[in-house]
Order: structure tokens, then sequence, then C-alpha cells
């Protein structure tokens, strides 16, 4: 199978998996979930990333993973900010949506060669189009609107530390020279590949929590 269509496909599972624990269940399973996760990261595939020995894994495993997802796990055992933690991962991946199909079709010029070669500028400057055009798509479904300025600050700040973690996690695979982080999402390169750009997202939509849960309408 193409990696491509197995990408897709996968894509398409993780998608109904979203829905169901973010949409069906209750806020708890949603925590548990984020819990499994993290826990699966630390113990399979942050290890990858570093020599267990070196300060450099007990340094930065706090702030990256630990922090950003202890903070969705707060967020998603509250009904009114899991589902913006819902709308957060929706925009976050229609960054990285844009930023593969625009970069595929289109894309030239490298953004960072030296840690993605795939990544181009024509790619990323196609996510922000896509994550202006989704966020806009939910606050219309919200009944809600944003100023044009704004709403392209904000869809800027989102794709740029979409990118930014992304760019991370590929630096840190690349100085220990592998290509996924993980062998549990075929097609995805491990749960981190999945999760690196919510690593630097998160922080921004918890900072802005009261706002947004505004601004998209959300009742508790």
């Amino acid at each position: 199978m193409p990696q491509y269509l197995k990408k897709i496909l996968t894509g398409a599972v993780l998608y109904i998996i979203l829905v169901i624990f973010f949409v069906v269940l209750k806020p708890i399973w949603t925590s548990i979930a984020l819990t499994l996760i993290l826990g699966l990261i630390l113990l399979f595939e942050w290890p990858k990333l570093f020599n267990i020995k070196r300060p450099t894994f007990w340094l930065l495993m706090p702030f990256y993973p630990i922090l950003p997802f202890l903070l969705m796990i707060y967020m998603s055992s509250i009904e009114q900010y899991r589902i913006l933690l819902y709308y957060m991962i929706l925009i976050s991946y229609s960054q990285d949506l844009g930023g593969y199909a625009f970069g595929k079709i289109i894309g030239k010029r490298k953004l960072a060669p030296a840690i993605s070669p795939k990544k181009t500028w024509e790619g990323f400057w196609g996510g922000i189009i896509i994550t202006f055009l989704v966020l806009h798509l939910l606050l219309f479904l919200c009944q809600s609107k944003m100023a044009f300025f704004p709403s392209v600050l904000f869809s800027l700040s989102i794709s740029i530390l979409a990118t930014v973690g992304d760019l991370f996690e590929s630096l840190l695979k690349r100085r220990v020279g592998i290509k996924d982080s993980g062998w549990i999402l075929p097609g995805h390169g491990g749960l981190l590949d999945r999760f690196d750009s919510l690593m630097f997202v998160a922080p921004l939509f918890f900072l802005l929590r009261y706002y947004l849960i505004k601004l998209f309408n959300i009742v508790g």
C-alpha cells in the first residue's frame, strides 16, 4: 500500500477516534486516553530520542512532552474546555493538512532543508490559508464571528507554533538518526509525530481559554 494512502486511511481512523473520545464519551475517558498516550510516549518513544543517562533527557522532559499533555489532560477533564480542545486539534491539524497538500502540489522552496527536507514555504503559507478557513468555518458553525485582522493573527500564530512543534520533533529525530518516533501509528511515524504540533499550540489555547470559550460560544 502506498505511503500516502496508508496515511490517509490512518488519518480517517484517527478522526473517528477523535470524535468518539471528544464528542461521544464523557470527559473522564478523554483524560484517560490522553494520559495513556503520554505514558506510551514516555515509555516507548521518548527514550529513542535521548540517552536516558544524559541530563537532557530529564531536563527537557517536564516541559516537552509532559507539560503540554498535562494542560491538555486538564482541559479535557472539563466539558467546555474539552470542546475547545477538540477545536484546537481540528484547527492545528488543518495546518498539517494544508501544508502537506500545498507542499505536494506547488512546493518548491525548502523551509528547513537541514531539519525536514519535505517542508516548503509554499506548504507553510498554504497551511495558514487552510487554518484560517477552518477557523472561520468553526466560528460559523458556532454562530460566532472574529474580526479579520485578529483572525489572521490568530491563524498565523497557530500555524507558526504548529510548524515549530513539527520541526522541533523532526530535529530530535534527526539528531539521533531515526525516521519515526514510534511504530504505533502506521504511516504517521508514531504518537509523538501526531502530537508534535499540539505541543506548542496547547499552551496558547490554555492561556486564551477564557476568551476562546466565549468566542466559540461554548457553554458549560
